[in-house]
């Protein structure tokens, strides 16, 4: 079924969207000579007697100067006012972000630690680094900056600078979620989901995507589809899951359109349609989605809204299995067991059968088992043959079950 990719258990290490800043403009900055300035900061300087004297001194001269020759000083203003009280307003700006943003962190400002953080999470301006992109969003994390607690959360989900780790995870997601923030409530949904780091709730899960999606966090609304397809926390209901699709996939989400083009292809919630499952597919695998590549590969393969191409089929497969994508790998496989659209290889096979397997495909596993009990592009080996048989036949494969009962009655390695 085209429906199995109603499946999305991943916590994206895409950390900055359209929502979540990774800009690194500074609040004010000026052009100077066609480069931008940006201020780090101010300070008040005291000057000595001796020093507003002479000041005082330089400030007469510029006066007299602009008078005679009709021409203003805009230091001129500056100059009396630090002679008559002493002081002077410093204004600093530098050319460096990098630079710039590492002074004012100094300071113990959260938005600059966060940026720094940005900087070095991204090799922009110094040399990437996520431990230090790590030590910096932790600094703005504890003075309770929203967007460094969700980004420190994704970091742990990964172990990238720090130490993978689900429950940390947890806990900054927690935390920047309890500020509204919107990816860090799609990602506690995502944890409570799939118990990562916490007890599994299908119930909190929901909630957690629900606020989300009230923000338009295409993520959230597509996995809240999700649920709905499953009746997961909530009464299961296609039509409410159509209706979450489509929200995400208005937005862009590549696994919301490939999604909805399930749906269409199978009729499920809505009118079967091949066409529409076909321009749903076309606009996820233009984003380079794996399933929506596969998903197109088998509608050109049986001519489904498109005109039959094994060539198509081929190569729409072929980009999925790259990306490792199981069943395509697996299609694949079987595509030049039997010299459909390609020459026949059973050297071939073995290889995407391989690969398929060890994604723990069942019926890749089966298939495998059959190429090595008849040593069909791979040496004869009755002892691989129940290996595979035996991993297939624990995901309840019939036909694996039955192949592993022949094989003990011949007596043939089976333990």
């Amino acid at each position: 079924m085209l429906v199995k990719y109603i499946n999305d258990n991943a916590i994206s290490n895409k950390y900055f969207n359209a929502t979540s800043c990774s800009n690194l403009e500074f609040e004010q900055s000026k052009m100077y000579k066609g480069r931008t300035y940006l201020l780090l900061g101010n300070f008040e300087k005291t000057y000595s007697s001796k020093r507003r004297f002479e000041i005082g001194i330089r400030a007469i001269f510029k006066t007299l100067f602009s008078v005679g020759f009709g021409l203003f000083f805009e230091t001129v203003r500056e100059d009396w006012k630090s002679f008559w009280n002493g002081r002077k307003n410093k204004v600093i700006y530098s050319s460096s972000p990098f630079l710039a943003t590492k002074i004012l962190v100094k300071q113990g400002n959260a938005t600059t630690q966060y940026k720094l953080g940005v900087m070095y999470l991204e090799g922009k301006g110094t040399i990437q680094s996520d431990q230090k992109a790590a030590k910096y969003f932790q600094l703005a994390a504890d003075q309770g900056y929203a967007s460094a607690q969700y980004i420190l959360g994704t970091l742990y989900a990964h172990g990238e600078g720090v130490p993978q780790s689900y429950q940390k995870s947890f806990e900054y997601f927690q935390l920047a979620a309890n500020q509204n923030h919107a990816d860090a409530q799609n990602n506690l949904g995502l944890l409570y989901a799939n118990g990562w780091g916490i007890a599994q709730s299908d119930q909190e899960a929901v909630k957690y995507y629900q606020l989300a999606a009230k923000q338009g966090n295409a993520s959230a609304q597509c996995r809240l589809g999700d649920l709905y397809v499953h009746g997961r926390g909530v009464p299961q209901s296609y039509q409410k899951s159509f209706e979450y699709f489509q929200l995400a996939a208005k937005q862009g989400n590549a696994s919301a359109q490939c999604k909805l083009g399930a749906m269409y292809a199978e009729g499920v919630g809505v009118p079967q349609s091949d066409q529409e499952a076909v321009e749903y597919f076309q606009l996820a695998v233009d984003q380079n989605h794996a399933g929506a590549q596969y998903c197109l590969g088998v509608f050109y393969a049986h001519g489904r809204g498109v005109t039959q191409s094994h060539q198509k089929a081929l190569e729409y497969c072929q980009l999925a299995a790259d990306q490792g994508d199981a069943t395509a790998q697996y299609s694949l496989g079987l595509m030049y067991a039997k010299g459909l659209g390609v020459p026949k290889s059973d050297q071939e096979a073995v290889k995407y059968y391989q690969l398929a397997a060890n994604q723990n495909h069942t019926i890749a596993q089966r298939n495998l088992g059959l190429m090595y009990k008849n040593g069909q592009g791979v040496a004869q080996s009755d002892q691989e043959a129940v290996k595979y048989f035996q991993l297939a036949a624990n995901q309840g494969d019939l036909i694996a079950q039955q192949n592993l009962k022949v094989m003990n009655e011949n007596g043939q390695n089976v333990t």
